[in-house]
């Protein structure tokens, strides 16, 4: 196990005003499992890609910001501060032969999933903290795993290590917290649009944020509570898709609260297409496993199968979802 945190990895922040309530109880949505998919900033674009392969029965896509390739680290974190980061060769054809071997085997869904899927990765032009040949290099395992026709690989926003907005955030070529950049860039509109297909126009987030629990948080270095916002036809019960998205790096409500759930775009275009969305919150630690900004494992700090079903974190989220929608799905 991996103990050690790759301190470059600073991952996006967000603002925003938002009420959150506090959900005693865990409510149960009538969720279209048409519907369902998952995206991720930097560490939480690793974790989005694990969540996506090892669940493609569930996903229906995944978008990738400023990440790279499942399973790039493959366990080491000389391999996640290196290639994974700073760019390089990550190993395409061993990469892929983990994900065929991890499919053989059960460790992760079948890849027959996936042959309907739409993918999203992103890339800004002026990142200066990871490095393009991580996104480059998912772009080319996605294109060998769905079709090359499937993945849309944007590289041309002249934005640097941060989460395009339309208004909210830094200036666009300005990098600093919130690690939103007010870029007229509405990413969270176009991942959705690209996973989901044609969707109502975004409108105003009338719904509410609220935190629920995370099944069995504690094993998986996890905080007790995620955010999910519910718009208001989801909360009476109409049929609602559900949209998974994952923070980065000292990101998680420690450090920010609701910010990035309440200022990243996606609850707009939810509150408009009956999309509930989900922003699961991993902890911190200063101890083993020596993670002081709560980043996701995507390199082996909870154990050797953090990359598939079998992965802690990657349960943990299944199981929050499971709750959710009442039944397994």
């Amino acid at each position: 196990m991996l103990r050690y945190l790759p301190l470059l990895l600073i991952v996006l922040v967000a603002c925003g005003k938002e009420a959150v309530e506090t959900s005693s109880d865990v409510a149960t949505y009538n969720i279209d499992p048409g519907r369902i998919s998952v995206s991720g900033v930097s560490s939480g674009a690793y974790m989005a890609g694990q969540l996506h392969l090892s669940h493609s029965a569930i996903f229906a896509g995944a978008a990738l910001v400023a990440g790279g390739p499942y399973y790039c680290a493959m366990g080491e974190l000389s391999r996640g501060l290196g290639a994974c980061l700073k760019g390089g060769e990550v190993g395409l054809d061993s990469l892929l032969e983990y994900v065929q071997s991890a499919a053989a085997t059960g460790l992760i869904d079948d890849l027959a999933n996936l042959s309907n899927d739409r993918v999203w990765i992103f890339h800004g032009a002026l990142d200066q903290v990871v490095d393009q040949g991580p996104s480059l290099a998912a772009a080319a395992i996605y294109a060998e795993l769905v079709s090359e026709s499937a993945v849309t690989l944007v590289t041309d926003v002249a934005i640097v290590h941060g989460f395009p907005t339309l208004k909210t955030g830094m200036p666009c070529d300005t990098f600093g917290e919130p690690f939103l950049n007010a870029c007229d860039y509405d990413a969270a509109g176009e991942i959705l649009k690209t996973l989901h297909g044609e969707l109502n126009e975004r409108t105003t987030a009338s719904g509410k944020l609220l935190t629920v629990t995370q099944p069995g948080f504690d094993a998986a270095e996890m905080l007790p509570q995620a955010y999910l916002y519910v718009p208001e036809s989801c909360a009476e019960a109409a049929a609602c898709g559900i949209h998974v998205a994952v923070h980065g790096c000292s990101q998680s409500s420690k450090f920010i609260g609701d910010a990035f759930a309440s200022g990243a775009g996606f609850n707009e275009w939810a509150e408009a297409n009956a999309m509930l969305v989900l922003y699961p919150q991993v902890a911190s630690s200063k101890i083993a496993p020596m993670n002081p900004y709560g980043c996701w494992d995507w390199w082996g700090y909870t154990d050797e199968n953090y990359a598939t079903r079998q992965g802690l974190q990657v349960a943990v989220i299944k199981a929050t979802l499971d709750a959710l929608a009442g039944m397994v799905l």
